[in-house]
């Protein structure tokens, strides 16, 4: 299970994925394996949202969600267009979790994930002051 304090996924996005899908204290795995997926810099899932994103005309959402915290989960139409299918079934394989399951517990997460990335990329790109 991947280290809360090396992921995307602070605590309460934590503990709003184990709400969502039931599953307290991350026993399910879900918070984990979406933190591998797209939580941390370099993760392979980024380019991958940010193209099915992209060919879907989801910029504006992904820019809204990168600009500030979503007080909403992520709808699920856009989860689905946003994952690929093959990493949905991942998620439910490695979880247990349904994949209505799955859809919930991302809707929830990914736009706090998305607001992440982001302002960790701000401040990488910000020169030090001493």
């Amino acid at each position: 299970m991947t280290k809360r304090m090396n992921d995307n996924l602070p605590g309460s996005l934590n503990d709003a994925v184990d709400f969502m899908t039931r599953a307290h204290s991350d026993n399910s795995g879900l918070a984990s394996a979406v933190s591998e997926y797209m939580g941390k810099e370099g993760a392979v899932g980024i380019p991958e949202v940010r193209r099915r994103a992209h060919e879907a005309g989801l910029d504006d959402l992904l820019q809204g969600w990168r600009d500030a915290i979503s007080k909403t989960p992520a709808r699920e139409a856009d989860v689905k267009t946003l994952f690929p299918p093959a990493i949905l079934s991942k998620f439910a394989e490695e979880t247990g979790l349904s994949p209505d399951a799955v859809i919930t517990g991302l809707a929830s997460v990914v736009p706090g994930i998305v607001y992440r990335n982001a302002k960790q990329a701000q401040q990488k790109q910000k020169p030090s002051v001493m």
